[in-house]
C-alpha cells in the first residue's frame, strides 16, 4: 500500500509527541565523544562538506560565512558529539562525494537521496522527507497537475535525483500522448532558478523542501507544482558518510537525541520545513 507524504508527516508528529512524553526525554546525556573514530578524537573536529544549496547552506557575499538549516543542525550536534563541526563549501554534488571518497571530509548533511545503489557506496543516515517539485514563475503558466509540465523546458542540477524524476514525468507525458519534457542540465540549484527567471527554462526541478524555502524567500514570485497523488514517491534524504565508517553509528545516535530533545522539530519549524519532518533518523533504509 502506498504511503503519501501527508501520512508520513502524521507519523512524524506522533513519533515526536511520544518521544517527548517518555520519562527523561530531552534530559542531558553524556557526549558521544568516546565513540568517535580515533582521528576525530585527536583533532576534536568533524569536517563537513556541502554545496551552496538553500535553505540547507546559505553562503554570504564574503564566500565564507555559512548559515542555514545545516548550520543550525551543526550547532545542535556539536555538544552531543563533543567536537567542533567545520563546514566547507564546494561547487556541486560530485565534488562533495569526491571529498568524502578521498577522506578530505568526514561527512555531508546532504540532503542526499537514499537509494539502494547509493547505499552500496556510502552510508546514508536519513533525516528529512521530500518529494520532487517543480517551480514556475507566478506570472506565467498556472499548472494544477503534473501532465501540464509536458513539453516544457525544465532545468535541473546535473547529477541530482531530479534527472530521474524528469524521466518519470516524460514517461507519463508520452503515455498520455503528450510531448516530452525538455531537460536543461545546469551546475546547481541556484543556476536552475536563474534559468527560470531569465526565460532559459520554463520550470526548475528541485526537492519539495527547497521549493518551499524558495517560496518563503520570494513570496508571490513562484508557483510550485508537485504530483498530488505522490505516485512518483516520497523521498528519504540524509547525511552521507564513507561506507563502513566508524562515524556512521555515532552520527545515527546523535540524530536520535535531536529527535528526543525536540531540537530537530524546532530547527525544521524555524526554516518552514515542518511538513518535511521525518519520523526518525534511519540508517541505509533503502537497503532493508
Amino acid at each position: 500500500m502506498a504511503i503519501s507524504l501527508q501520512d508520513v508527516r502524521r507519523l512524524a508528529g506522533v513519533a515526536l509527541l511520544l518521544a517527548c512524553a517518555l520519562p527523561g526525554a530531552g534530559a542531558a546525556e553524556a557526549p558521544l565523544f568516546d565513540r568517535l573514530p580515533v582521528a576525530v578524537k585527536g583533532t576534536k573536529v568533524l569536517r563537513m562538506v556541502g554545496d551552496s544549496f538553500a535553505p540547507y547552506r546559505i553562503v554570504a557575499e564574503d564566500g565564507k560565512t555559512v548559515t542555514g538549516l545545516e548550520t543550525d543542525l551543526v550547532r545542535a550536534l556539536e555538544p552531543i558529539l563533543g567536537v567542533k563541526i567545520e563546514q566547507s563549501i564546494v561547487s556541486n554534488l560530485p565534488a562533495m562525494l569526491a571529498g568524502i571518497d578521498t577522506g578530505r571530509y568526514d561527512l555531508s548533511s546532504g540532503p542526499l537521496l537514499s537509494t539502494k545503489a547509493r547505499e552500496e557506496r556510502y552510508d546514508i543516515v536519513t533525516w528529512l522527507l521530500s518529494k520532487p517539485a517543480w517551480v514556475l514563475p507566478a506570472s506565467g503558466r498556472k499548472t494544477t497537475r503534473l501532465e501540464e509540465l509536458c513539453g516544457l523546458r525544465i532545468s535541473f542540477a546535473a547529477g541530482s535525483t531530479q534527472e530521474e524524476y524528469l524521466r518519470k514525468v516524460t514517461e507519463r507525458c508520452t503515455a498520455a500522448g503528450l510531448p516530452a519534457t525538455v531537460p536543461v542540465a545546469l551546475t546547481d540549484q541556484n543556476a536552475t532558478v536563474l534559468a527560470v527567471q531569465s526565460g532559459r527554462a520554463d520550470a526548475a526541478s528541485m526537492q519539495f523542501a527547497a521549493a518551499l524555502h524558495l517560496l518563503r524567500q520570494s513570496p508571490n514570485k513562484f508557483h510550485i507544482q508537485t504530483d498530488p497523488t505522490d505516485a512518483l514517491g516520497v523521498l528519504q534524504l540524509g547525511f552521507v558518510t564513507k561506507k563502513g565508517s566508524e562515524l556512521t553509528p555515532v552520527l545515527h545516535e546523535a540524530l536520535k537525541r535531536l529527535w528526543t530533545s525536540g531540537d530537530y522539530a524546532k530547527i525544521l519549524a524555524k526554516w518552514g520545513l515542518s511538513a518535511a519532518a521525518a519520523p526518525e533518523p534511519r540508517l541505509n533504509p533503502s537497503s532493508r
